[in-house]
C-alpha cells in the first residue's frame, strides 16, 4: 500500500491555529519574541521542538497556545527572556500530512 503526504509549513500568529488533520509529524519553531506554551511545552524565542515523532502512525492534532508576555507574568525568570518593546506572537508549524 502506497500513502501519499507532503510536508507543509505554516506561520502562525496570535492563537488562530486550526485543527490538524492526518499529521504523521509536527515540529514546531517560536519564530517570534516571547515565549510560547504549547500543549503544555514551553518554546522559547528561536527554539524548535517536536511534538510528534515520525513514528508512522497519524493523527488529528489540536494546539492549545498561550503567549508568556510582560503583561501577562511576574516571574522574574520569564520576564528576563522577553523582548518589551515590539512583542511578537508567531509560531512556524513544520508538519507532513497525508492527502
Amino acid at each position: 500500500m502506497f500513502v501519499e503526504s507532503a510536508f507543509i509549513t505554516r506561520e502562525f500568529r496570535e492563537e488562530q491555529i486550526p485543527v490538524l488533520e492526518g499529521v504523521t509529524c509536527l515540529s514546531v519553531v517560536n519564530t517570534g519574541t516571547t515565549i510560547a506554551i504549547i500543549n503544555d511545552v514551553t518554546i522559547y524565542p528561536t527554539q524548535k521542538q517536536i511534538l510528534i515523532p515520525p513514528d508512522g502512525t497519524f493523527s488529528k492534532v489540536k494546539l492549545e497556545v498561550n503567549y508568556v508576555t510582560s503583561e501577562s507574568t511576574f516571574d522574574p525568570k520569564l520576564v528576563k527572556g522577553i523582548i518589551r518593546k515590539n512583542e511578537r506572537n508567531r509560531i512556524l508549524l513544520i508538519y507532513k500530512k497525508l492527502i
